[in-house]
């Protein structure tokens, strides 16, 4: 291994922060690198004891709340049905509720700062309508889920607040749901003390990628690592994306996770640091996890930025407050269609006209019924432009891969497609399109190609 990098991955498993840029922030970031994990999986398992009758496991989270518990239900052997809530789509949310609403339920309300609009949104609505349910809370200490949980006699799991969520996937945070799932996460916490143990030697052997990243330069705006997914894999590719996007996307350079089933990119070799299978991750998952982590933050060390902050997620989050307490007039931002197969056509007009820019990103608001159009879509797309075209469900992407297109490179085209809910939830509707439009109107005051479509839902 070369000498440099086997140095930086020897300082940061020693937690020398001065491995990365001066930020006051990291100090407090990096407990994941040496967890406990053996002891969180005790815990876990005395406060859960004897909790057993119940049909379906529902996660209300977001990002780093929701993404790594949706890896190790889905690729991990599990008991109980599971549902990953990370969308206030109206659409999503009624499909949720007609499948559980005669059935036994335990529901986990799981956000680190205990504020996270689309969170505590779900968690009112299934509360209300859900009273005599199991509720479950993992949250930060002392903020205000916290204390309105624990003031109502909830169940509580406070985790490590020295971690940022997207590295929590071995903290309360991945571990509570996929245990309530009969996700064996005693075999978890041992892949996580193997790896730990044997990291370098795991890294020579399976991850030579490893070795990429040395060709980063700080004055480079934008390098990329591809995942091919194949079926449920792509759960895999979604951690990823996060991890990665909101990691190194930030004062305006980054590496842009591109998660694909179909390659048709051009994209100039220096700048690609791997393509990668994703199916062969689901072999020694939870230690590829670790893995990641650690590329992660050696990575950031090569671009000079922080690698456990997200500096702009909150400008489309301010945005968006605006947008629910006043009144704006949707339609003046969006063009409307009736039909989204016309989308492709309308938008090859547009990139036509479109300066240069090295990557194209489509930022879907509907429910995830629509993941093979999109990806049909994104298909089109990415063999007519020649260029990476990236998507992402909406509100998911902007606690993901949203740090990136804002913080990132400058250059690139966005597309912004809303596909108007058939079912009416009252404020959740509302609350689900200014959530869209509060990004859009934060796009166009960073100055980003952005042009936004709205589909009319049929009767």
């Amino acid at each position: 291994m070369i000498k440099n990098l086997l140095d930086i991955i020897q300082r940061i498993k020693n937690k020398d922060i001065s491995v990365w840029i001066k930020d006051n922030e990291i100090e407090n970031r990096i407990d994941w690198i040496d967890l406990d994990v053996k002891n969180i999986v005790n815990i876990i398992k005395q406060k859960l004891y004897g909790i057993s009758s119940y049909d379906n496991v529902i996660l209300l989270g977001m990002g780093g709340s929701s993404l790594a518990p949706l890896v190790f239900t889905t690729l991990y052997p599990i008991k109980k049905k599971v549902y990953v809530l990370d969308t206030i789509n109206p659409d999503q949310i009624k499909m949720v509720y007609d499948e559980i609403v005669s059935k036994n339920n335990i529901f986990i309300v799981s956000s680190k700062s205990g504020t996270t609009l689309e969170t505590v949104v779900l968690y009112r609505y299934f509360y209300n309508l859900f009273p005599r349910s199991f509720f479950i809370f993992i949250t930060d200490k002392d903020n205000p889920l916290d204390k309105e949980a624990k003031e109502n006699n909830k169940l509580v799991f406070n985790p490590n607040p020295n971690i940022g969520g997207r590295y929590s996937a071995f903290t309360e945070f991945g571990l509570v749901p996929s245990f309530l799932a009969g996700v064996d996460i005693d075999k978890i916490s041992k892949d996580f003390e193997d790896i730990k143990e044997s990291l370098l030697e795991f890294i020579n052997k399976n991850f030579l990628g490893f070795y990429e990243m040395e060709k980063v330069k700080v004055e480079s705006d934008i390098y990329y690592l591809f995942f091919r997914y194949y079926k449920n894999d792509f759960v895999m590719g979604l951690w990823l994306e996060q991890l990665i996007a909101e990691s190194t996307g930030k004062n305006k350079r980054g590496i842009l996770p591109v998660v694909y089933r179909n390659y048709n990119f051009n994209v100039p070799k220096d700048r690609i640091l791997g393509n990668f299978e994703l199916t062969n991750y689901l072999e020694d998952l939870s230690k590829w996890m670790y893995v990641w982590f650690i590329y992660t933050a050696a990575v950031s060390s090569y671009l000079g930025v922080n690698p456990f902050n997200q500096p702009d997620v909150q400008l489309s989050k301010d945005v968006t407050n605006k947008v629910i307490k006043e009144n704006y007039d949707i339609f003046e931002y969006y063009e409307i269609v009736d039909n989204f197969d016309t989308i492709f056509e309308k938008v090859k007009k547009w990139i036509l006209v479109s300066e240069d820019y090295p990557y194209i990103a489509i930022q879907f608001y509907s429910s995830f019924d629509y993941f093979d159009l999109l990806e049909n879509l994104r298909d089109k797309l990415a063999e007519f432009s020649g260029r990476v075209v990236v998507c992402g469900f909406g509100p998911r992407y902007l606690h993901s891969v949203g740090q990136f297109y804002k913080g990132g490179p400058e250059k690139a085209a966005f597309i912004q497609v809303i596909v108007e809910p058939k079912n009416d939830l009252g404020y959740i509707n509302k609350y689900f399109v200014a959530q869209a439009l509060g990004d859009l109107i934060t796009m166009k005051n960073l100055n980003k190609k952005v042009k936004g479509f709205y589909v009319k839902a049929k009767n």
